[in-house]
C-alpha cells in the first residue's frame, strides 16, 4: 500500500512537517478546524486541505475513505482534548498515531515577576491578585472558562486571532469593544511592550507555548515593563511514549516508513547585513539573530567586526561561499541555526543574492535580515538625495565607471579598493570632482576630496566609497550624436555623420551589447556606439597603424573606457574576443565572406550592418546573403548633399552614395 499521511495542523509545526512531505513528494493532506486556518495554510502554499471540526468518529471515517496510512498530530500542545480524539480515531481506523511535540527548549526562566501554574483555574486565581488591567495572551479557545473564575471581567483585555470564531468566543466570555485586541502574530518583544503600555496592563497571562508561540518575547516584554507574568505550564512537558516525536525524530521516522531520504527537508539559514561599521549600526533584528545562531559564517573582516563588539560566542567560519558553507553544514549536522553575515545591506551589491539562490536550491528556508547600507550612510554624510544619485559597483566586476560619470551629475561608486578608487579618479574629466568615504561607520572613518594630483594616502588599506559629481553631465544631449568636426580625423577615411546616424540606428544596440566595429578607421562609429550607454562594449578592429593612433586619441578625448582597440586584420584579429551581439563592417580588406562566417560561428543570431560604396561590394554582399538564406535583408541607398557658401550663393556638394545593408544572421 502506498503511504499517505494525514496531518492535523493549524500550527507552525504542522506547516513545517507538511512542507517536508511536499518537498519529498510524499502524498498527504492537512486537516484544519477553521476557514481562517485554511487561509493561513493556503498562503503558506498548502493545497491538500480538509477543513472543519470533526468528532473522533468523523475523523476515523475520513481516514478510511481517503486511505490514509499514517496520522500526524501536530495540533497545539494545549489542545489535549483534540489530541485525545485524534488518537481514538486512529485506533478505530487501525492506523499509526504519530504525535509531534512542540520544542520547549528555549522557554524563559522563572523570576520574581514570573509565576508558573498548572491549569486555567489556578491562573485565574493568580491574576486576580493583581489590581488593574490584565492582558490575556492565551488565545480564545478557553477564554470563557477562564473568565468564569474571575470576579470582574471589566479589567480584562484579550489578544486573539482576527477571525469571527475568536471574536464570538470573546463576546461569550463577556468581553467587548477595546477589550478585544484582534491581531495576527508573530509578535516581537517590542510589539508586546507597546501593547502592555497602551492598555497599562499590570499582569499578563500566557501559556508555555515554546519559541514557535512567541513565549520568550512575552516574558521579556513583561520583564522590561516590570509587570507580573503568569504562565500555564505545557501539559506535554514530560510526555513520553513510542508515539511521541520531536521534529527531527519524526522526520527520521517518516524516512524509515517511506524509504525516502528527507535530508532535503526544509532547514532554515539566516542571511544578515551588519551595516557599515561598528555596533552602533547593528539592527535589533540582527542582534536577535546573533543571539540565537549556533554557528556564524562570513568574510574574515566582517567576523572581526562582530568579535570586536563581543557579539559572538559560537563558532565562526571565515567563508561566505555558499557551496563551501553547504559542504560544511552537511559534514557538521549538529548545527541547526546557521547565520551568514555580510557587510552593509544584503540587498545592495551583496553576495547574499547568490547565497540565497544556492541555499533555496539546496532546500533551505532562507530568512533575510536587511542592514544599514554604506551607500545610505555615505549619502547622509554628504547630504545627498539618493533618488537623484546613481549607484554602481566596480567591486570585483567589469564596470565602465567613466562612462557613467559622463552620463550622471551625481554618482556613487563601490570600488574594490582605495587603489582602484585612485585609478578611477585619474581618468575623470576635468569638470568632475570626487570625494571618498573611508572605513565608514568605524573609528577610522574619514571623508575627503580626492584630486588626481594628490591621490589617496597609500597607507589607507581599508574599504572606501566614491562620490563623483559631474555638472557637465546635465548638458549632455538627450539624442547623442557627434559631428564630423567633433572627431580627431587626420587623413584616415571616416564614415560621415549622416551615414553614421543611420548605421547606428540600423544596429539597434541595447544595454550590454557587444559590438565589433571592423575596419574602424578613426573610430567614429565606435565612439558614437560607446557613448550611447556605458554598458555597451565596443571592439574596434583596425589594421592601419595611423588609424589605430587616431582611434586611441578619440577614445581618450571622449573618455570612452568601453572601447577596446584591436590592432590587426579581421577575421584573424577577432580571435579571443567575446562573442558579438552586433557587428558593423566599414571595411573588410577583401575578407568580407570570411568575416561574416566567423561571426556566424560565434553567434548565429548577431545583427550585421555593412557600409559599402561600390556595386562590386554590394554584389558580393548580396551573394553572401543568398548563401546564408537571409530572407529579409534591409538595403538602403543613402545619397546626401551638404551646402557650402560659394560667393553669394549656397551651392550643394554631393557626397558619394553609400549602401547600408542590414540583416540578422537568423533572419
Amino acid at each position: 500500500m502506498k503511504n499517505k499521511f494525514l496531518i492535523f495542523g493549524g500550527t507552525t509545526e504542522g506547516r513545517i512537517i507538511a512542507e517536508i512531505l511536499t518537498k519529498a513528494g510524499i502524498p498527504h493532506s492537512v486537516s484544519v478546524a477553521t476557514e481562517y486556518g485554511e487561509e493561513i495554510e493556503r498562503l503558506d502554499g498548502e493545497e491538500n486541505l480538509i477543513v472543519g471540526r470533526k468528532t473522533s468518529a468523523e475523523m476515523a471515517e475520513c481516514i478510511k475513505q481517503e486511505a490514509f496510512t499514517h496520522v500526524i498530530d501536530a495540533t497545539h500542545p494545549f489542545a489535549a482534548l483534540v489530541s485525545a480524539e485524534i488518537k481514538t480515531a486512529c485506533q478505530s481506523a487501525g492506523v499509526p498515531y504519530l504525535r509531534l511535540l512542540r520544542s520547549m527548549a528555549e522557554h524563559g526562566d522563572a523570576s520574581e515577576n514570573c509565576m508558573y501554574v498548572e491549569d486555567i483555574e489556578a491562573a485565574a486565581k493568580e491574576i486576580s491578585k493583581t489590581k488593574g488591567a490584565k492582558l490575556l495572551l492565551t488565545g480564545s479557545k478557553d477564554l470563557a472558562h477562564l473568565t468564569s473564575f474571575l470576579p470582574d471581567v471589566s479589567t480584562v483585555f484579550a489578544r486573539v486571532l482576527p477571525n469571527e470564531d475568536s471574536l464570538q468566543k470573546c463576546r461569550q466570555a463577556g468581553l467587548s469593544g477595546r477589550q478585544i485586541i484582534a491581531m495576527q502574530g508573530p509578535f516581537s518583544k517590542e510589539m508586546n511592550c507597546a501593547l502592555i503600555k497602551e492598555i497599562d496592563a499590570k499582569v499578563i497571562l500566557t501559556k508555555e507555548s515554546g519559541p514557535n508561540g512567541g513565549f520568550d518575547e512575552k516574558l521579556e516584554a513583561a520583564k522590561e515593563c516590570n509587570i507580573k507574568a503568569v504562565v500555564i505550564r505545557s501539559p506535554e512537558n514530560n510526555r513520553t511514549g513510542s508515539d511521541v516525536y520531536t521534529m527531527d525524530s519524526l522526520a527520521f521516522e517518516i524516512s524509515r516508513i517511506t524509504g525516502k531520504d528527507l535530508a532535503n527537508a526544509p532547514k532554515e539559514i539566516v542571511l544578515a547585513g551588519i551595516g557599515p561599521g561598528d555596533e552602533r549600526f547593528f539592527t535589533q533584528e540582527l542582534k536577535n539573530a546573533l543571539k540565537s545562531a549556533d554557528i556564524i559564517f562570513g568574510a574574515g573582516s566582517v567576523l572581526d567586526r562582530l568579535k570586536e563588539n563581543a557579539y559572538v560566542d559560537v563558532p565562526c567560519i571565515d567563508s561566505y561561499n555558499p557551496l563551501e558553507i553547504l559542504d560544511y553544514l552537511k559534514s557538521n549536522a549538529k548545527y541547526k541555526k546557521p547565520l551568514i553575515v555580510f557587510s552593509g545591506d544584503i540587498s545592495l551589491c551583496s553576495g547574499a543574492k547568490a547565497s540565497a539562490a544556492a541555499f533555496s536550491k539546496a532546500h533551505y528556508s532562507v530568512r533575510k535580515i536587511s542592514g544599514i547600507s554604506s551607500i545610505a550612510y555615505f549619502a547622509a554624510k554628504l547630504d545627498l538625495a539618493l533618488e537623484e544619485t546613481k549607484v554602481i559597483s566596480s567591486h570585483g566586476r567589469d564596470c565602465n565607471v567613466i562612462g557613467n560619470v559622463l552620463e550622471n551629475e551625481k554618482l556613487i561608486v563601490l570600488p574594490s579598493s582605495c587603489r582602484q578608487a585612485q585609478e578611477i579618479c585619474k581618468k575623470l574629466p576635468k569638470t568632475a570632482k570626487a570625494f571618498a568615504g573611508y572605513e565608514l561607520g568605524t573609528s577610522s572613518e574619514r571623508l575627503f576630496e580626492i584630486s588626481s594630483k594628490m591621490g589617496i594616502d597609500e597607507s589607507l588599506k581599508g574599504k572606501c566609497l566614491l562620490y563623483i559629481e559631474n555638472p557637465k553631465a546635465a548638458k549632455r544631449p538627450v539624442n547623442l550624436g557627434l559631428s564630423d568636426d567633433d572627431l580627431i580625423r587626420g587623413d584616415v577615411p571616416m564614415s560621415k555623420e549622416e551615414v553614421r546616424a543611420l548605421s547606428i540606428r540600423k544596429l539597434s544596440l541595447s544595454r550590454n551589447s557587444v559590438l565589433y566595429d571592423i575596419g574602424a578607421g578613426t573610430g567614429s562609429v565606435s565612439i558614437e556606439a560607446a557613448l550611447l550607454d556605458p554598458s555597451i562594449n565596443v571592439y574596434s578592429v583596425e589594421k592601419e597603424v595611423k588609424a589605430v593612433e587616431l582611434l586611441q586619441k578619440n577614445k581618450e578625448k571622449y573618455h570612452a573606457e568601453n572601447i577596446h582597440i584591436i590592432e590587426g586584420k579581421a577575421p584573424k584579429a577577432l580571435d579571443g574576443l567575446p562573442f558579438p551581439t552586433h557587428v558593423f563592417i566599414g571595411g573588410s580588406s577583401g575578407g568580407l565572406k570570411q568575416i561574416i562566417r566567423t561571426v556566424e560561428g560565434r553567434n548565429n543570431e548577431a545583427r550585421i550592418v555593412i557600409n559599402c560604396v561600390t556595386l562590386d561590394t554590394l554584389s558580393e554582399i548580396m551573394s553572401i546573403i543568398k548563401e546564408l538564406d537571409i530572407k529579409t535583408p534591409d538595403i538602403l541607398q543613402l545619397q546626401a548633399s551638404r551646402y557650402e557658401k560659394k560667393g553669394n550663393y549656397l551651392m550643394p556638394k554631393a557626397m558619394n552614395p553609400v549602401y547600408i545593408v542590414t540583416f540578422d544572421l537568423n533572419g
